[in-house]
């Protein structure tokens, strides 16, 4: 049988790697969400309030007056 040394060596590796794969995991998952979310507010422009016919009638009005 092999020595206790070995099996314990296996065993904190086994757990080192099962760590450092959770971790990377977590990493690319929270990346992936910020990506997301930056992705999200890039495309849509920012509103106030007004539908788009609602801003070009009013954009429309704005400049009759010029």
């Amino acid at each position: 049988m092999e020595p206790s040394w070995i099996t314990t060596l296996l065993l904190v590796f086994g757990i080192a790697v099962g760590v450092v794969g959770v971790i990377a995991y977590l990493r690319m998952l929270r990346k992936e969400k910020l990506a997301a979310i930056v992705q999200s507010s890039a495309d849509s422009p920012p509103s106030d309030g007004l539908s788009g016919d609602q801003q070009a009638k009013s954009e429309d009005e704005s400049t009759k007056g010029t």
